[in-house]
C-alpha cells in the first residue's frame, strides 16, 4: 500500500477580524484534547477592536500570545475598509514580531479567515497577504502558498456589499499585479446561504434554537411559510442584521464551514489505514483550480453498490452535492471553469476504479472544457464514515449579482455633481467613487457572463 509521505506541510492560520477570529476559535475548539489538528502549525487572532478580541479570547479560551490588538484606535475601523487597510501596513513590525514568536518559519503557506463585509477583515486581508509575501520572498527567498476563507455579507447590508465587492476585486488584482502580490485561493463562504442550508434541516438542534428564538416550529412550517418567515429571521426588513441572535446564528453556521475547511486540508495527513490516490497536499489546490472558489461538501454519503451502479449513485450523489450543500449558493449549474473533489470513506468507497463515475456526474456542472482533479482517500475500516468535498473554480454565483446591485445602488446615491455629496465616499471607505466603480467593473468582467438576472436565484 502507498503511504503517505509523513513530512506534510504544515500551515499558519490567521483569523482577522471578529467573523475571522470566530471561524478559527470555532475551528480550532473542535481539536482533541485541546491538540492543534495535524496540518495546522499555529494560529493568531487578530483584531482592531480591544473589546471583539477580549470576546474571543474568553469564548475560546484563547492564549494571550495568540491574540493580537493592533492599531491606534483600538475601537474598531467601522467598516471602513481603507483604515482596516493602513492599520495593518502601520503595525507591520507588531505583526511579524507576534508571527516570529508563535512560529512561523518554514512553514509551507497560511490559511486566513475572514469576513469580506467588516472593516477589519476586508481591508486588513490585502494588506496582511502582501506583507507576508514580501517576508517570505526576501528573508526566506521562497514562494507560500496563501489561502483566504472569505465570508461574504448577509443581503440588503448594501456598505458591506460595497466592502465585498472592494475586496475581491483587490485580491484579484493583486494576484496580477507586483508579482503576484494576492491569495492563491479565495474560496467564499456566504452567511445566507450557509443560513439557509441551516433552516433547511427537518429537525434537530438548529431548528429547536431558531424556533425558540422566532416563536415558529420551523420544523412544521410549510416551504412557503418558511420563505416568508426567513426574511424575518435575517433581519430583511432593515439595514441590520439583528444582533441579538448574531451569537446564535454564528453557533450554526460555523460548524457548516468548518466541516469543509477540515477535509480540505487533511487529504495529505498521515493516519493509519489510509491511503490517497493520487497523493494530494494541501498545495494542489492552487495549482489546478480557478482563483475564486466555492466549496460543497456530503459529510453523510452512503453508498450501496448492492443496490445500483455506482454510476447512477455517485450521479446522484453529486447532485444533491451541488444544490445543496455548497456554502455559496451556485444554483443547479455551476458551469464551473475547474472542479477538485475529494471522495473519502471506506475501500470499497473510495476506489480509483470510480474515476470514470465521477468525471461523467460532474460533467453537466462544469463548463466546456473544464479541468476535473480528483483525489481518492481510502481507509481500511469499513465503518468509516463516507463523504464528498467539492471545490468549483469560478463558477455562476447568483449571489455576486445581488451583492453588485446593493453597492451600485449605494454608490448612485451618493454620486452627483456635489463635491459635498461625494466626500461620503472618503468619509465612509476612505477611497474614491472611481476606485469603487473600478471595483464593480472588474467582477462584472469576470463573473457577468455566469451572473446575469434570469440566472438569479429564487
Amino acid at each position: 500500500m502507498e503511504t503517505v509521505n509523513s513530512n506534510t506541510s504544515q500551515v499558519f492560520c490567521i483569523g482577522l477580524g471578529e467573523c475571522g477570529s470566530n471561524l478559527v476559535g470555532s475551528y480550532l475548539a473542535r481539536s482533541k484534547k485541546g491538540e492543534l489538528p495535524p496540518r495546522i502549525r499555529e494560529y493568531l487572532v487578530m483584531n482592531t477592536d480591544r473589546g471583539d478580541l477580549l470576546k474571543a479570547r474568553q469564548k475560546y479560551s484563547i492564549s494571550s500570545k495568540r491574540t493580537l490588538l493592533y492599531s491606534d484606535a483600538e475601537i474598531g475601523v467601522g467598516g471602513k475598509f481603507s483604515a482596516g487597510f493602513d492599520a495593518v501596513i502601520s503595525s507591520e513590525d507588531i505583526i511579524l514580531n507576534q508571527l516570529q514568536a508563535l512560529g512561523y518559519e518554514g512553514i509551507s503557506g497560511f490559511c486566513i479567515f475572514t469576513s469580506f463585509g467588516g472593516g477589519t477583515g476586508c481591508g486588513g486581508t490585502p494588506a496582511l497577504i502582501r506583507l507576508l509575501r514580501k517576508r517570505f520572498a526576501e528573508q526566506e527567498k521562497r514562494k507560500i502558498f496563501i489561502y483566504v476563507f472569505g465570508v461574504l455579507p448577509f443581503n440588503n447590508q448594501s456598505s458591506e456589499a460595497v466592502n465585498s465587492v472592494w475586496a475581491l476585486s483587490k485580491l484579484l488584482r493583486l494576484q496580477l499585479e507586483e508579482g503576484n502580490m494576492g491569495p492563491d485561493l479565495i474560496l467564499l463562504l456566504s452567511n445566507r446561504t450557509m443560513l439557509e442550508r441551516v433552516l433547511s434541516m427537518q429537525r434537530g438542534e438548529s431548528v429547536d434554537l431558531l424556533s425558540r428564538q422566532t416563536g415558529n416550529d420551523l420544523a412544521d412550517l410549510s416551504k412557503e411559510k418558511l420563505k416568508s418567515t426567513t426574511p424575518i429571521i435575517l433581519g430583511q426588513d432593515s439595514n441590520e442584521f439583528p444582533t441579538q441572535l448574531e451569537e446564535q446564528f454564528v453557533e450554526l453556521i460555523n460548524p457548516l464551514a468548518l466541516e469543509s475547511i477540515a477535509e480540505m486540508l487533511s487529504p495529505g495527513v498521515p493516519e493509519i489505514g489510509k491511503e490517497v490516490l493520487p497523493t494530494t497536499d494541501i498545495g494542489d489546490f492552487a495549482l489546478k483550480l480557478d482563483s475564486v472558489v466555492v466549496p460543497a461538501m456530503f459529510n453523510d454519503l452512503t453508498v450501496f453498490p448492492e443496490v445500483g451502479g455506482m454510476g447512477s449513485q455517485l450521479n446522484t450523489a453529486i447532485e444533491y452535492t451541488v444544490s445543496n450543500c455548497s456554502l455559496t449558493n451556485m444554483g443547479n449549474n455551476p458551469a464551473a471553469s475547474s472542479v477538485f473533489s475529494v471522495l473519502s470513506g471506506s475501500r470499497d468507497i473510495a476506489r480509483v476504479e470510480f474515476d470514470p463515475f465521477l468525471k461523467k456526474s460532474l460533467t453537466p456542472f462544469l463548463a466546456k472544457g473544464a479541468s476535473i482533479s480528483p483525489t481518492y482517500c481510502a481507509y481500511d475500516d469499513d465503518a468509516t464514515k463516507a463523504s464528498l468535498l467539492l471545490l468549483f473554480g469560478l463558477p455562476k454565483i447568483p449571489e455576486l449579482h445581488d451583492i453588485l446591485e446593493e453597492a451600485k445602488s449605494l454608490i448612485q446615491l451618493h454620486s452627483g455633481d456635489s463635491e459635498l455629496k461625494q466626500h461620503w465616499f472618503k468619509r465612509s471607505k476612505g477611497t474614491t467613487r472611481e476606485e469603487l466603480i473600478n471595483a464593480v467593473n472588474d467582477l462584472e468582467k469576470l463573473f457577468g457572463y455566469y451572473i446575469t438576472p434570469e440566472q438569479k436565484s429564487t
